[in-house]
């Protein structure tokens, strides 16, 4: 069951236990509306997409279920029935954090991309130029792809 459909449950049946239903004991109006109100609240997360605010309200339910029932606002009657659904409505839902921002785009000054040329040139033309590593074309290859992404970057600093 998916879980908007456990809070809408959880929520239908809240509501019409304290309604009264079928039964002579029902849940007192007002924790009856307040449990129901926070068992939307729950639904409404789901349906955000905010797994880890409905986890937040869920457990806070449970809790005030709990809470009920200790004060005998849930008669003995209801009780059971009451915290093994409020447990399982908690228990079902998993928070999955929602990925971090991205960074956006860096900036960098002119002076910045003019320093990093000419270290890019520097490092280009270091070393022995009489040996022939065969490793040394691909790194050129690469330093010259450098050179010419901050030449792009760079265009508006002329």
């Amino acid at each position: 069951m998916g879980r908007f459909r456990i809070a809408a449950l959880v929520s239908a049946c809240l509501l019409l236990v304290a309604c009264g239903g079928t039964t002579k004991q029902s849940i007192r109006g007002a924790t009856a509306n307040r449990l129901a109100s926070a068992s939307h609240a729950v639904a409404l997360a789901l349906q955000r997409g905010d797994s880890c605010g409905a986890a937040t309200k869920a457990r806070a339910l449970r809790r005030q279920v709990a809470g009920a029932i200790a004060s005998g606002a849930i008669p003995s009657s209801l009780a059971a029935s009451a915290r093994t659904t409020s447990s399982h409505l908690a228990s079902s839902i998993v928070c999955t954090p929602a990925p971090p921002p991205t960074a956006g785009p860096v900036t960098v000054t002119c002076p910045q991309i003019a320093k990093r040329k000419q270290a890019l040139e520097q490092e280009k033309h270091s070393g022995d130029k009489h040996k022939k590593d065969p490793g040394e074309a691909d790194g050129r290859h690469q330093i010259d792809e450098q050179e010419h992404a901050l030449d792009q970057r760079g265009k508006s600093c002329k």
